[in-house]
């Protein structure tokens, strides 16, 4: 048997029984292996079709364009309702994002995007875990509320890591909107507006998320989110033709 395929045999042995942690790690990228991986968690291949369009994009340096495929894919490996896949996606998503905001010479974007993968990587470590969700975010919360702004930034991104424990889909989603828009209004306050309007395009792409933040949103980040949607729309529509 040929070392390629001896590996590969191995990898997939270890995948089905759920041990051989330097295994998996060998093997996580080879081909195969991630077909495997969806599979076994009974998700649909294509629910990473956003991700592999914005690595192509990636690697043909075409910056912008992969930022909007990897908005997409942030929403899109969401709908993995395995923990361990999902997250080991939503870190690849967060990577990417960092290679391509470093492309586009913003830098600190690229930091943040670097930072919230090793987290997500750090907490898909943990087995099993569920941390106190409700309560990161509810102290994020509080501290946006009592105008502890650069605090509130720093309690919403602990909270979308800690969110990703919470089951099923739909409650995680409604959480994830949650915390992202108050990421928007906590940018905004801190006179961030760019940032702010980066939050809000990751929003508009689930469908519907920019309405329910748009409602809770004072009257300048409502003019905002308008903005930045038919800023996007037009993109979009440059891109359809």
């Amino acid at each position: 048997m040929n070392p390629p395929r001896a590996v590969g045999l191995l990898g997939l042995i270890c995948l089905l029984g759920g041990g051989c942690a330097a295994t998996q790690e060998l093997t996580r990228d080879l081909p195969g292996v991630k077909f495997v991986k969806y599979t076994m968690a009974g998700a649909d291949r294509e629910q990473r079709a956003s991700l592999d369009r914005g690595l192509t994009q990636l690697r043909a340096f075409e910056y912008d364009p992969a930022v909007r495929s990897l908005r997409q894919a942030i929403w899109d490996v969401e709908l993995i309702d395995k923990r361990s896949l999902r997250l080991e996606e939503l870190v690849e998503v967060h990577q990417a994002l960092a290679e391509a905001y470093a492309g586009l010479g913003k830098n600190q974007w690229s930091t943040e995007q670097r930072a919230l993968a090793q987290a997500l990587a750090e907490y898909g470590r943990r087995e099993n875990e569920s941390g106190p969700t409700e309560t990161a975010l509810a102290k994020a919360k509080a501290a946006y509320q009592s105008a502890h702004f650069r605090e509130a930034v720093t309690g919403f991104g602990q909270a979308l890591v800690e969110i990703e424990g919470q089951s099923p889909t739909p409650l995680r989603l409604r959480s994830l909107v949650d915390a992202r828009c108050h990421l928007v209004l906590a940018y905004f306050a801190l006179g961030r507006s760019e940032r702010a309007g980066e939050e809000v395009r990751r929003l508009a792409a689930l469908d519907g998320a920019t309405v329910s933040c748009r409602r809770q949103a004072p009257p300048p980040v409502r003019t905002l989110i308008t903005a930045v949607e038919a800023s996007e729309a037009r993109l979009g529509k440059r891109s359809a033709d």
